[in-house]
C-alpha cells in the first residue's frame, strides 16, 4: 500500500497512477489542501482518483496533520459511492468514531487504527488492523497483541500492550518519522535521516529510545 497524497487532485491522481503501474496493491489517500475542503470537494477528490485507477483506495482520516476531518458519515458515504474505496485508516484517536463507522456501514467498511497508543482499545472495538510505521521497531509483540485480541485472550493482550505502551508513546511524542528512523538505526538497519525540515533525533532522545528498546 502506497501513500499518494498531494495538495491537488491532479497531482494525487498522477501519483496514484504511478503507484499502480509500479505494482502497488492499493493506495492510501489523505485529503490535504491549503484550503479547508467541503464534503462535496472531498467526495469529488476521491471520485476523481478512483476513476483514474483500478486498485483499492484506503481513505486516511488524520485531521491533526491534514487539517481535514472526515466524519464517519462521510467516510461511509464515500465507501458506498466510490467503487474502489474499500477501507479507512482512522487516526483521530476517537474510539466512538470507529464504532460509528462500523455501525453505519453494517460492518462492511474495514477500519484500521492509526493511533499507536490506542491500539489495544481499537482492536477491541473491532479494528481490522493497525496501520502505522511503529511496528518496524518491535514487530513480533504487535503480531502477538493482534492474535491475542482476535483469540479473545484479553489478559494476555493487556500484558503485551502494557509492555509496548511506553515505546509507543515515545515514538508518537517524538515524531513518528524521526523516532522510527532513529530506532531502526539503533537496531542496525540504517535508513537515513528524516527529510527536512525534520531533524534527526537528538542525543537525549536516542538515549531514551535505546533504553526503551533494550528494556523491551
Amino acid at each position: 500500500m502506497v501513500a499518494v497524497s498531494e495538495v491537488t487532485t491532479a497531482k494525487t491522481t498522477r501519483r496514484a497512477q504511478y503507484a499502480q503501474r509500479a505494482g502497488a496493491d492499493a493506495v492510501m489517500v489523505l485529503p490535504v489542501s491549503y484550503w479547508k475542503l467541503s464534503e462535496r470537494e472531498i467526495l469529488q477528490h476521491f471520485l476523481s482518483i478512483g476513476d483514474a485507477i483500478g486498485i483499492p483506495i484506503m481513505m486516511y482520516n488524520n485531521p491533526a496533520t491534514s487539517g481535514v476531518d472526515m466524519s464517519p458519515e462521510l467516510l461511509v458515504r464515500m465507501f458506498e459511492t466510490v467503487d474502489n474505496v474499500s477501507m479507512v485508516k482512522e487516526s483521530t484517536g476517537d474510539l466512538s468514531r470507529m464504532r460509528r463507522i462500523d455501525e453505519l456501514s453494517g460492518g462492511r467498511l474495514p477500519f484500521y487504527n492509526g493511533g499507536n497508543p490506542l491500539v489495544f482499545n481499537a482492536l477491541q472495538a473491532g479494528a481490522t488492523g493497525w496501520c502505522t510505521a511503529a511496528p518496524r521497531l518491535r514487530p513480533q509483540p504487535r503480531i502477538d497483541l493482534y492474535d491475542a485480541v482476535r483469540a479473545n485472550e484479553i489478559s494476555t493482550a493487556q500484558a503485551i500492550y502494557a509492555e509496548l505502551k511506553p515505546l509507543l508513546e515515545f515514538i508518537v511524542a517524538g515524531d513518528l518519522a524521526t523516532t522510527v528512523k532513529a530506532g531502526l538505526e539503533l537496531l542496525g538497519v540504517g535508513v537515513g535521516n528524516p527529510r527536512g525540515p525534520l531533524l534527526p533525533l537528538d542525543d537525549e532522545g536516542r538515549a531514551a529510545l535505546t533504553k526503551l528498546l533494550t528494556d523491551a
